[in-house]
């Protein structure tokens, strides 16, 4: 194999499997997320702080993120804090319901009532992600051929 043909390859198996490692990633946490909000126990939690992160370049609009930070006291008595979206009118010191797995409590969720925005976004984020794939596999059945042409002599 040719150094050409060997780069080609390795580019292309960058862009196969990035796709289908965010895929999994996201699908995971979707799913522990539901999980937690089907299955966990669920206990008064409280937001601690909001820190609003400004996103700026590459020529586009700066938007705002913010980050919700949560505690709550498990029933065995430990403390834990964890980061989560909430609704833009949060405040410190604002109550929620926590829902949590006893065995992993550091990924707890908050518990909004009908909240299927994680589902939303995983769909849209798996939309993309196949579009990417495709043109990716396009990409490089397209270059598999030139290349098969330039080692013919072609």
């Amino acid at each position: 194999m040719s150094f050409i043909a060997f780069v080609f390859a390795a580019v292309i198996s960058l862009f196969v499997l990035a796709p289908i490692a965010m895929a999994v990633t996201s699908v995971n946490r979707v799913r522990r997320r539901t999980r937690a909000q089907r299955h966990g126990l669920r206990t008064e939690g409280r937001c601690i702080r909001i820190e609003t992160v400004r996103r700026s370049g590459g020529g586009r609009p700066s938007s705002l993120r913010r980050h919700h930070l949560f505690e709550f006291v498990t029933r065995d008595g430990r403390q834990v804090r964890f980061e989560d979206t909430a609704p833009d009118t949060t405040v410190p010191g604002d109550l929620f319901t926590v829902s949590y797995l006893p065995e992993r409590p550091d990924k707890a969720t908050v518990a909004l009532p009908g909240d299927r925005r994680a589902q939303r976004e995983l769909g849209c984020l798996l939309v993309f992600l196949a579009f990417f794939l495709t043109t990716s596999l396009v990409i490089a059945g397209a270059g598999i051929g030139m290349l098969s042409l330039f080692a013919a002599g072609g």
